[in-house]
């Protein structure tokens, strides 16, 4: 947290993103748990996703591999990104939540 000034309430304080990143980790894998069709398909969801200050990694190899054939394969890129509208609503109210005025956020996926 940094310190921003002084007030007659004592010192504002405004969250840094590194702050929030097992918050956001939690808010993903909750996520995923409410999602039947990602639920039923991805084998440990904690390391599906990895949440750290430079980026949100997502490991397309905890996929089930018919799951991995059927969408991924064969439109890696397109998945990707239809993926990334799916989760978008979850970043959205994370940043409302804490205050952050975020701009946006680096995303990685993995498949190997």
């Amino acid at each position: 947290m940094q310190r921003l000034g002084y007030t007659a309430d004592g010192y504002l304080r405004q969250l840094e993103y590194r702050d929030t990143v097992k918050l956001l980790q939690e808010k993903l894998v909750l996520f995923l748990r409410l999602n039947e069709k990602l639920r039923n398909n991805i084998a440990d969801k904690h390391r599906f996703v990895n949440n750290t200050a430079e980026a949100i990694e997502f490991n397309l190899m905890q996929f089930s591999e018919a799951y991995r054939e059927k969408f991924i394969l064969p439109d890696m890129e397109g998945y990707c990104l239809r993926f990334i509208e799916l989760i978008n609503p979850v970043l959205i109210g994370f940043v409302k939540e804490i205050g952050f005025d975020a701009q946006g956020f680096s995303l990685r996926f993995r498949l190997w």
